[in-house]
């Protein structure tokens, strides 16, 4: 086994775990750490040399502390690819590289990136090497993060070594710590090194004083065969001075100054930084100070690099460091690849004599920065521009870039405090155009929340100092104005305002201005049921942002019209709504692919794609992330809630933690139980909503909280909360519920509505309005809504179906959703014949028990003769009965024959005509009718009244509903 991977067999096999987990289809993140010297880039190697071994693709890369550009190991891996396979990720190499303005932003840079990377994997599997990433920048990290996300089944293995980090990874990274050796194994490396094994003693004192630190074992060992064996140094430093020692001044000196200028070593720059002969370097080499890579010399370990340029007198190292700075701009000015951030780090380490092209380099390394969306890097480069006291118009411009770089990162409380010294600034210098950039800075980042009393006076200010004839800014600033009073309910004030702000633009004849003051129109005007209203500002506005060419401002006026279009039911607003994740797609930024991804989530949910829609915006939360999008998380959750409707899954039940001061915070407890409901925990949900107090008036300016209410209610609510949730959505009926610009759609208001009245025991209506959302889902194209509808009318239909069944001597009778149960009567059963036969007259004679016939005598004569033959022969049988109960039965049969001869006998004997049967059926079946019909209505309220006003008896009876229904008996 080497000398130099003594004691890693452990860790060893974790990583070629990793690796045959990687290969076989399950991307992996993988990070070795450890002090300086721990053997981190040793394992690496030995798992480079594995892959290699089975043919795996390896690309790596090496990050330094010297003033590199961000994403700098990255550009090393796009640089290690072959041309012919870098595909997408071809046009991003270079702009990276050279630090121009790249055509886009973080996401599609990390997209494209993937992209490659998988693609690379396919054939034989890729492993990416990353070393020293403690001193990777934090665009650098964010991109190996978000690859460890989205790799998933791809074939790669992200192996990455660090000393340490201020951030922590995610749950994908497998962290696997080195430690020293064991006495033993230092042992093993000494005799590696020197040849003979190394007494017990002298090794236990190497092991003592190196930590097991196989780095400091090995160069101990070296210096104690070049001098006495008990010289054994008591520190790092020592330990590598002593080393250092043993090489001639002119090559220590040549090294100091390479040692300035980075890890590796730069013959262009170091040519000229000192007059000595660079052959002498060749002597580092020899004692491994230095290693030949592919890009050359390269100190072959930090700790040498860090020992020798910590060891140079202060004034010496602020003279090379200018010396550097200067060689480097001349390169860079003649066409060099050389980043300014670079030239940036030469001239601030050179101190008070360099502060002019500090700042200047500072600036524009945070420019570069920013066109990569580095804009944390950006954001760190401005701020140390700032700390060498620019003042006037340079430090506001800096104040300016801090702020939006701070902002685009996501740091918005950092950016508004940049923003707010701006404002200092301002005031202080009497500047009101800088006095307007902060005003409008702070507007951008706080309009979402809630626009304090130190926003609203910059912004009075600003537009107050502005000159007169600034036409554009005034109405931007007036704009902002108004939409800041707008959250804090002076409603009145705020349109006047904007009116305002309108006249201005219109004036100023600039179409981005006048589009951005009807935006701000629009939203004074956004409110439930307004969408008509809304419409006719969209049109004007959208003709705005045509006329100004400003793709941003297009894609949000045709947002805006599909979320108006879709709340009046049109299918036309879905159109509208795919029209806009086109355009927002090809903004460019990652802004806009946010929008596109969030509201793709929509229109799969309106198509009833429910796991799409989920999968949208999980990959909108990410990305929003990612990029500091501020209403990512809430746009998330009512996304999430929308598909929880239609489709509960049994997942975790998200905690939400809103501050009391949040408009939103009295609404806290129906949102929990509404999560509760979309994750299938009714329970949860029931207790979470009980004692919920159900606003009395309308909340915001969409029906979001109401639909969501409703939801609730229906499913856990009290009846008293029904109530109240029906109250608060009644008035939109016919209208459908969708929050904020399309962020997301949740039904039809008619469905929430019935929805409440079928838990209200409301049938009738319940049916209407659940048959109304049908009609208007099917409309719009939501199938998904369409269903649910469907299913709920099937359940109205089984719960209030029409029951008349006997069973017994009970007879159950139903009627839209009540039951109730009687005694067996007559009545009863002559309604059920009637109720089996609706629209039919059915005689009386029939439901009586008697044949329908002619008008004829009831017994003819033969009959009657039958009749007499029978009873004779039955009193022959009475007096010859073996026993009482033969007798019994005959007796029983002469009694029936002689009822049967009497009654079909008139007056005098006269024979009976079937004309007076009629009649007296006709008497008695609705008399009994009658008395049934008393009884139901007593018992039932609501079927009496039915019955009574559709049931006709007389001499034919029958049942007539005014529309066909449906009994079931």
């Amino acid at each position: 086994m080497p000398e130099h991977l003594v004691g890693r067999d452990a860790v060893l096999t974790i990583a070629r775990t990793a690796l045959a987990d990687a290969l076989a289809g399950t991307a992996q993140l993988m990070l070795v750490t450890g002090e300086p010297g721990i053997g981190k880039t040793a394992v690496l190697g030995a798992l480079v040399a594995d892959a290699v071994e089975r043919g795996v693709t390896v690309l790596r890369a090496t990050c330094w502390d010297g003033g590199v550009p961000a994403y700098w190991p990255w550009v090393q891996i796009l640089r290690a690819v072959p041309p012919d396979s870098l595909g997408a990720a071809a046009e991003l190499l270079e702009p990276v590289a050279r630090g121009e303005e790249a055509a886009d932003a973080r996401f599609r840079l990390c997209d494209a990136v993937a992209g490659l990377l998988l693609r690379l994997s396919r054939d034989s599997g890729l492993v990416v090497v990353l070393d020293d990433l403690q001193w990777a920048d934090e665009a650098s990290l964010q991109m190996l993060e978000f690859l460890a996300h989205h790799l998933g089944q791809a074939r790669v293995l992200l192996l990455g070594a660090y000393r340490e980090l201020e951030r922590g990874f995610s749950g994908k990274a497998q962290i696997v710590p080195l430690r020293g050796l064991a006495a033993d194994e230092v042992t093993a490396v000494m005799t590696a090194v020197a040849g003979p094994s190394p007494d017990a003693e002298l090794a236990a004192r190497v092991w003592r004083r190196s930590g097991g630190n196989p780095l400091f074992v090995r160069e101990l060992t070296r210096l104690m065969q070049v001098g006495p064996a008990d010289a054994v140094p008591e520190t790092v430093r020592e330990i590598l001075l002593s080393r250092l020692a043993r090489l001639s001044q002119p090559c220590a000196d040549l090294l100091a100054a390479a040692a300035v200028c980075g890890l590796v070593v730069r013959p262009e720059l170091l040519g000229r930084l000192t007059e000595t002969d660079l052959d002498v370097l060749e002597e580092a080499v020899t004692a491994r100070v230095l290693t030949r890579a592919a890009d050359g010399l390269r100190f072959s370990h930090d700790l040498y690099r860090e020992t020798l340029r910590d060891g140079l007198p202060a004034g010496r190292r602020a003279a090379l460091h200018l010396t550097a700075g200067h060689v480097l701009a001349e390169l860079r000015d003649a066409g060099a690849a050389v980043p300014a951030s670079e030239v940036a780090a030469h001239f601030l380490a050179a101190g008070p004599d360099a502060v002019p092209e500090a700042v200047r380099y500072s600036a524009l390394a945070g420019r570069e920065a920013a066109a990569r969306t580095a804009h944390d890097d950006a954001a760190a480069h401005y701020r140390a521009a700032l700390d060498l006291a620019v003042a006037g118009r340079e430090r506001r411009d800096l104040l300016v870039a801090l702020a939006e770089s701070l902002g685009h990162a996501g740091a918005t409380a950092a950016a508004q405090s940049a923003y707010r010294d701006l404002a200092e600034l301002a005031e202080r210098t009497g500047d009101p155009f800088a006095l307007a950039s902060a005003a409008l800075g702070l507007h951008g980042l706080g309009f979402r929340g809630v626009a304090d009393a130190t926003h609203l006076r910059l912004l009075t200010d600003a537009a107050a100092q502005v000159p007169r004839d600034a036409l554009a800014l005034r109405s931007q600033l007036l704009t902002a104005l108004g939409r800041d009073l707008s959250i804090t309910g002076s409603a009145g004030r705020a349109s006047a305002i904007v009116r305002e702000a309108r006249a201005l633009a219109v004036e100023s004849g600039d179409a981005q201005t006048l589009a951005r003051a009807l935006l701000a129109q629009h939203d004074l005007v956004w409110r439930p049921g307004g969408a008509l209203e809304r419409l006719e500002i969209l049109a004007d506005m959208a003709e705005a942002a045509d006329r100004a060419q400003d793709p941003d401002l297009v894609a949000q006026a045709a947002l805006l019209r599909a979320t108006a279009l879709i709340e009046l039911g049109e299918p036309e607003g879905v159109a509208v709504l795919h029209t806009y994740v086109q355009l927002s797609e090809g903004l460019g930024h990652a802004r806009g692919r946010w929008g596109a991804l969030s509201r793709h989530a929509t229109l799969a949910a309106i198509a009833g794609r429910l796991g799409e829609a989920r999968s949208f915006a999980d990959s909108a939360l990410k990305l929003g992330l990612m990029i500091g999008q501020p209403d990512v998380f809430a746009v998330h959750a009512t996304s999430g809630l929308s598909v929880g409707v239609l489709d509960p899954s049994a997942e975790s039940v998200p905690d939400l933690d809103v501050d009391p001061s949040d408009p939103v915070a009295p609404m806290l407890p129906m949102l929990r139980a509404a999560l509760s409901l979309s994750a299938g925990a009714t329970d949860r949900a029931r207790a979470e909503f009980a004692g919920f107090a159900v606003p009395a008036a309308q909340l915001g300016y969409h029906l979001e909280m109401q639909a969501i209410t409703a939801f609730v209610a229906a499913a856990v609510g009290s009846a008293e909360q029904r109530e109240q949730a029906y109250a608060l959505l009644a008035d939109y009926a016919g209208t459908h519920v969708v929050v904020g610009g399309c962020a997301s759609y949740t039904g039809a208001v008619d469905h929430h509505l019935g929805m409440l009245c079928a838990a209200q025991g409301r049938h009738t209506q319940a049916v209407a309005h659940l048959e109304a959302a049908l009609a208007q889902h099917e409309r719009l194209g939501a199938p998904a809504w369409a269903e649910l509808d469907r299913a709920e009318l099937a359940k109205l239909a089984d719960v209030t179906a029409f029951v008349f069944r006997r069973d017994g001597r009970v007879w159950t009778l139903g009627f839209h959703g009540q039951e109730v149960h009687l005694p067996h009567s007559k009545g009863l059963a002559d309604l059920a014949v009637l109720l089996a036969k609706p629209g039919s007259d059915i005689p009386a004679l029939e439901l009586l028990g008697a044949p329908p016939t002619t008008a004829a005598p009831v017994l003819d004569d033969q009959a009657r003769r039958a009749y007499r033959a029978r009873i004779t022969q039955l009193d022959t049988a009475i007096e010859e009965a073996a026993d009482d109960a033969e007798a019994e039965r005959h007796q029983a049969e002469r009694a029936e024959l002689v009822r049967e001869i009497t009654a079909a006998a008139g007056l005098g004997g006269r024979t009976r005509q079937l004309g007076s049967d009629a009649e007296r059926a006709r008497k008695a079946v609705s008399a009994r009718i009658r008395d049934a019909l008393d009884q139901i209505l007593q018992a039932h309220p609501e079927l009496g009244v039915h019955l009574r006003g559709t049931v006709r008896t007389g001499t034919y009876c029958g049942y007539h509903p005014p529309a066909p229904i449906h009994w079931r008996f």
